[in-house]
């Protein structure tokens, strides 16, 4: 009895420890606990795509990344004391935020604050060199401080500074070109709205530097959200002010030019103040600045060398939290531009050159509210310019073998506007062999052109001085067009694991031109083989629509052009003093079948490698193909004047690039960045008829005449040992860009596009000081720009028959160019 009752004590013991022993780990499983939290900006709007760290853990890893309402999770955690770290491109570095993790204290929230311009002595980091591992598109990013930092010959203007992205080239008209497009058929977005011109898309926005955030280039591999983006995007973000009260003004004194003795030409002024009118409630951000360039023709001997460039512009925003789930963006702007001697340069005096004022106004509001994890987006902008172009005079257009003379044939007056509404959803959070992130939504724009012209005659001469062309128009000049687009999208941005994140998204749009629907599929895979995230593989394909442009449509309801040709001599048959051929006219016409919608079928691969501490380096390789853009081809092309140019949906361009960048920052905050590029941008048909400058030929193959095979680029800002001096640079070499030969006669010589220029190449420096006085901090600047001299022309004699003896000008003689230049800033950076 008494072993029995040993027994019966130790199967109550072992009973009573499995009960102790299972109860521990049912406590200890119940201990494991989830942090949540919420990433907020300085005006408390969620952040997304945060990369969050733990480094409470046994080594630092990416532990969760936010969704687009800003909420992220992280299971399976011991109470404790955790170290949080969170990065974001275009973010400062919140590093060493401690936080206790225990039952009851599991949710939290933090503020991660954009990047700018630290003025006040505080630790924080600034580090733009991160692999962002769900972002799947091409992109590269520009950030407002090196939009102050890099030296470029007018740091007031944006999109000079813009050719510091390796995707972005400036032609010698000065026009951009993204990723080897035609300027026309990229997207340019503001804080989410369309801001391309409403009349064919270009960028002429007249955005104020100062009030600049970010400036975002995509071009592959972005999503479905984006209507008729073309071969690229480019987004501007701008602040909207927080609770802090910031003033800073820039270029208030006027600024000294060198070029051809020393004058206070260029006056840049710009005033930006910010702050809280409701504390945590409602900010405001409001810039003034007025603009006066004085463009200086270093070609020019005789006459007038100078144009000039007037402009006053004001930009506002408001960011009104109307509930702590609900915000409020308004933003306005106009801009009042006048511009005198337009197109002035070695071979175009003074008196050939248009006078082009204009006002534009744009004004957008978006709603943004959050809801049961749901980011709820709507909007409506408002977008009209006002512009004319006026010729120096009414006389005859002179057109010679090396140059003009007389006034422009043409007067405009033109007014365009844009009306656009969206309105989307983005669901996060939905579990199904990962994680899903769900969007849709669907936009409408309506765009319209009215422009009245009155032409005058040009005539063109020979090398004897002879006249060989006289030009007149005849019917219509009036032009009233608009356009209707509209389109949806659903997208889902899939994260299958740490290392696999997907996007697949599918979009329709409607054009009234075309009247039928094209649908896009788009996909992208990021693959990231290391578990520290520090590599990430990207490849994506997908259709983009281009919209059709206002100014091409419009060609169709103009004027006809109505050339007469003159011959002398043995010329004539019989010979004779003088013969005519003509007048015949050429016409622009729709076709009577309608028009196709076009588009590009784009194809990119990427691979980002974050090596050391603080350099990236990364490879691109970009296929975009053009189908179905459209393109005026000759119905009775050959030698006879006058032809119907009939619109067709036929043109295929094709643009082939590979870009190796790499980027440094150095702990002191320096940045070091250099890429090469090689790549190909060509067209099927190459000739672009306008009134007053016709080709008779049918359309040929060619490169497009911003093509530039070998472009190197590199950029950088070092600070000094030298009294806190800031240095910083910008160098860019590329291939000359093409050019075509023309006779007096308005005909080819050989292909289009079958010359080039000399090669490119600049070497701009600056230095910097920044210095107190009383209680305030202030920054001045001198500049060098193009410091070898270098010619670098833009101007080019390409009429053959300027090889005439005694011609001078002569056939090829390059001109024009940025010569050697020395600029000067300074700027208030506020209150120590």
């Amino acid at each position: 009895m008494f072993l029995g009752l040993r027994v019966a004590a130790l199967t109550v013991a072992l009973l009573l420890a499995g009960s102790l022993g299972a109860g521990g780990l049912l406590a200890q499983a119940e201990t494991a606990l989830t942090l949540r939290g919420r990433v907020l900006d300085e005006d408390g709007l969620p952040v997304a795509g945060v990369q969050v760290k733990l480094e409470g853990l046994r080594k630092p890893k990416i532990s969760a990344l936010t969704d687009d309402a800003g909420y992220f999770s992280i299971p399976n955690l011991s109470p404790g004391e955790y170290t949080v770290r969170m990065e974001k491109v275009d973010f400062f570095v919140l590093s060493g935020q401690a936080i206790h993790v225990a039952p009851g204290a599991t949710e939290f929230s933090f503020t991660l604050n954009h990047i700018q311009e630290v003025r006040e002595k505080v630790d924080v980091v600034a580090d733009p060199n991160r692999i962002e591992p769900t972002e799947t598109t091409q992109s590269a990013t520009l950030t407002s401080t090196e939009f102050f930092y890099i030296p470029v010959p007018s740091s007031h203007d944006y999109r000079q500074s813009l050719i510091a992205l390796p995707q972005i080239v400036r032609d010698n008209q000065g026009v951009l070109h993204v990723a080897g497009a035609r300027e026309t058929q990229a997207l340019y977005l503001m804080d989410g709205f369309e801001v391309g011109d409403a009349v064919n898309g270009t960028l002429t926005i007249p955005l104020i530097v100062d009030a600049l955030r970010t400036a975002e280039i995509e071009t592959g591999r972005y999503g479905a959200e984006f209507a008729h983006p073309g071969a690229a995007i480019l987004k501007f973000e701008t602040p909207e002010g927080d609770d802090h009260w910031r003033f800073n003004a820039t270029d208030f004194v006027p600024g000294l030019r060198s070029q051809q003795g020393v004058t206070l030409a260029n006056y840049y002024p710009r005033i930006t103040f910010s702050g809280p009118l409701v504390k945590g409630k409602l900010w405001f951000l409001q810039s003034f600045s007025f603009d006066h360039t004085l463009n200086i023709e270093r070609d020019i001997k005789m006459g007038n060398n100078t144009s000039e460039q007037w402009s006053g512009d004001t930009f506002s925003r408001l960011l009104w939290h109307v509930a702590p789930n609900d915000s409020l963006h308004l933003t306005l702007l106009y801009n009042n531009e006048s511009d005198t001697s337009v197109g002035l340069d070695s071979l175009h005096p003074e008196s050939t050159t248009l006078d082009e004022p204009s006002d534009r106004i744009f004004a957008s509001i978006k709603n943004q509210l959050w809801w049961n994890h749901t980011l709820f987006e709507a909007g409506f902008a408002e977008d009209r310019t006002v512009r004319d172009f006026d010729p120096q005079g009414n006389g005859p257009y002179l057109l010679f073998v090396n140059g003009a003379k007389g006034n422009f044939f043409q007067r405009s007056d033109q007014s365009s506007r844009r009306h656009q509404f969206f309105a989307d959803a983005i669901r996060p959070g939905f579990h199904w062999y990962g994680l899903h992130t769900i969007s849709a939504g669907t936009n409408i724009s309506v765009v319209v052109l009215n422009q009245s012209s009155q032409r005058g005659e040009i005539q063109a001469f020979n090398a004897a001085q002879q006249l060989v062309r006289r030009t007149t128009f005849a019917g219509n000049a009036v032009i009233d067009v608009d356009n209707t687009l509209a389109g949806a999208f659903v997208q889902d941005n899939w994260s299958l694991s740490s290392r696999w994140v997907a996007q697949v998204g599918l979009r329709g749009d409607w054009d009234q031109f075309v009247r039928a629907a094209m649908v896009q599929p788009r996909a992208a895979v990021n693959y990231l083989p290391f578990s520290d995230g520090r590599g990430k593989f990207s490849i994506g394909w997908g259709i983009y629509n281009i919209p059709l442009s206002l100014s091409v449509l419009g060609l169709t309801q103009d004027q006809q052009q109505v050339d007469t040709l003159y011959s002398y001599g043995s010329q004539c048959n019989p010979p004779q003093p003088v013969c005519t051929t003509g007048p015949a006219t050429s016409t622009f016409l729709m076709p009577a079948h309608g028009l196709q919608q076009p588009f590009f079928d784009i194809t990119s691969a990427g691979w980002q490698e974050r090596i050391w501490a603080q350099t990236i380096v990364s490879v691109e390789l970009l296929a975009r193909n053009g189908h179905r853009e459209l393109a005026f081809e000759t119905l009775n092309p050959g030698p006879q004047l006058g032809s119907v140019f009939l619109l067709q949906s036929t043109r295929r361009d094709k643009y082939r690039g590979a870009t190796v960048a790499a980027r440094h920052t150095f702990e002191n905050g320096a940045v070091l960045f250099g890429s090469f590029t090689r790549s190909r941008a060509n067209t099927d048909q190459a000739l672009d008829p306008v009134l007053g400058a016709l080709f008779f030929q049918s359309q040929q193959g060619a490169p497009l005449s911003w093509d530039a095979p070998n472009r190197a680029l590199s950029w950088g800002t070092v600070p000094t040992p030298f009294w806190g001096i800031d240095f910083a640079y910008f160098l860019e070499y590329r291939t000359g860009y093409p050019f075509s030969v023309v006779n007096q006669q308005q005909s080819l010589i050989g292909a289009p596009n079958s010359l080039r220029f000399p090669d490119y190449a600049s070497l701009n420096i600056s230095l910097e000081k920044k210095f107190r006085f009383g209680k305030y901090l202030f920054a001045v600047r001198g500049t060098v720009i193009n410091l070898t001299g270098r010619q670098n022309p833009n101007v080019v004699v390409n009429n053959f028959d300027a090889k005439e003896p005694g011609v001078v000008p002569g056939f090829l003689n390059f001109s024009g160019g940025q010569g050697r230049a020395f600029t000067g800033r300074l700027r208030f950076l506020g209150k120590l």
